[in-house]
């Protein structure tokens, strides 16, 4: 049997146990689950359902495993400079530790990506948020991302690159559960490629636990080949 076929069925395994192990170890265990969209620059489409558990460890923390399936399809323009379909799956599987304290929601998370064309990647992503008031927040984060692939350059060699990213934004409550998200993002890469997101987007809770969203992004960068443009995304997510 093919040996990298092993170690991702290996990886499933062991996050599928990690899922389900605390089922048997606490009584404040919940589901969550939703799907993901994502249009833009290239014909990009992206859809991604996804499924998780929350596992309660304190009044005020909680650990989530999640599971997403990421299906990407874009355009590119090949060596022969024709624009091509470029279709591809990943595999995302992500841990958080989630708590509150100070008037504070704090997070950090890890995931682990396998994909087409012997993808991989490891990201670290952690964020707080401060309640101003009743009405407004102030969310800040950091993201980490280190993959090996040839997704965004399929006609090249293999790269091994690192992305590095700050973001911030506010969250301003509307009315009841409806709420306004503007927010940033400043990348850089290990190849000196930096780019700048800016994004606006609403969340809707018409009933727990579902929450809709909707989000507009503008998204700039420097390198040749450029994902540049305008990117639009609808969520159908439930938590509880």
């Amino acid at each position: 049997m093919n040996i990298k076929y092993l170690k991702k069925m290996s990886v499933l395994g062991g996050f599928i146990l990690l899922l389900f192990l605390p089922i048997h170890l606490s009584g404040d265990v919940h589901p969550q689950g939703g799907v993901e969209t994502y249009m833009g620059a290239n014909n990009l489409f992206l859809f991604t359902p996804w499924v998780g558990m929350r596992i309660g460890l304190s009044s005020s923390s909680s650990l989530l495993f999640k599971y997403y399936s990421h299906n990407i399809r874009f355009d590119f323009m090949n060596e022969e400079g024709k624009e091509t379909r470029r279709k591809a799956r990943l595999s995302n599987f992500t841990a958080v530790f989630y708590t509150q304290k100070w008037n504070h929601d704090f997070y950090s998370a890890c995931s682990y990506f396998l994909g087409t064309d012997s993808y991989q990647a490891v990201a670290l992503d952690a964020g707080t948020e401060l309640r101003l008031s009743d009405w407004l927040s102030a969310v800040t984060g950091i993201y980490y991302l280190n993959e090996k692939s040839v997704l965004w350059y399929p006609d090249e060699e293999t790269r091994r690159i690192s992305i590095y990213s700050l973001k911030g934004g506010v969250k301003v409550k509307i009315i009841k559960g409806l709420y306004l998200f503007p927010k940033f993002n400043f990348y850089v890469n290990s190849e000196d490629v930096r780019a700048r997101s800016y994004h606006i987007g609403l969340q809707v809770n018409p009933l727990e636990p579902i929450y809709l969203s909707l989000s507009y992004y503008r998204y700039t960068e420097s390198a040749r080949y450029k994902f540049s443009g305008n990117y639009f995304h609808v969520g159908l997510n439930f938590y509880y």
